[in-house]
């Protein structure tokens, strides 16, 4: 990512941002402390409504403008209509040494340009799109944050984000997001990001990529 996109990309945060989270607060504060009704004014709470979702439509559109800007994919659903079958990943490119990945835990590489999540299971290795269908969020986490990838159980990678889950050697969905479960558990990541993410709550296949492990290896086949 260049320098200077991610500078603009923090100053936009920082103005833009600043000034929707301005507008979301005061949509709150018109909803639940309306004041005295004034004769003839109008009414406050129906005003609060709309600078909420007028600050929640502009956060969304801010994330829209800035992720491309600091190298952060937008987090839209990725339709299962993309998957590109095994039979047209003919360019085999090494991921490095088996033993480089821990055993059942999801790490992210690049790829030729590809963002890809390989996933280890003793002498087997896996190899998936790294951002869930569900919203491009990397399922490995992202490095340094309090979010860390899951570890894989029943040949399942797990979204830490919103739950869904996936078999890594078929890339099916096996667990929507959003479940009762899930939301239980996580309070901000489920409970309250389930309601943002109303018009979204489903995940689709994953793309997978061929595997074979040479002399330690593995070699993940990419498209032509």
């Amino acid at each position: 990512m260049s320098p200077g996109l991610a500078l603009v990309g923090l100053s936009v945060i920082g103005t833009w941002g600043v000034a929707s989270i301005a507008i979301i607060a005061a949509g709150i504060i018109m909803i639940f402390f309306p004041g005295e009704p004034v004769p003839g004014g109008s009414d406050n709470t129906l005003g609060g409504v709309f600078l909420l979702v007028g600050g929640l439509v502009s956060l969304g559109l801010m994330q829209m403008v800035v992720a491309p800007l600091l190298g952060i994919d937008p987090p839209l659903p990725i339709s299962a209509k993309k998957i590109i079958p095994h039979e047209r990943m003919k360019r085999w490119v090494s991921a490095g040494k088996l033993t480089d990945y821990p055993d059942g835990l999801p790490k992210e590489i690049r790829l030729r340009s590809q963002r890809i999540v390989i996933v280890r299971m003793g002498n087997r290795a896996y190899a998936l799109g790294a951002l869930c269908s569900h919203a491009r969020l990397p399922l490995a986490g992202f490095p340094g944050s309090p979010i860390k990838p899951y570890p894989v159980q029943e040949e399942c990678i797990t979204c830490p984000f919103h739950g869904a889950q996936f078999d890594v050697t078929t890339g099916k969905v096996v667990r929507p997001p959003f479940t009762s479960e899930w939301n239980e558990a996580h309070p901000f990541l489920g409970r309250l990001q389930s309601k943002l993410f109303f018009f979204n709550k489903r995940a689709e296949d994953m793309q997978t990529y061929p595997v074979k492990i040479e002399a330690g290896e593995i070699i993940v086949g990419l498209p032509r």
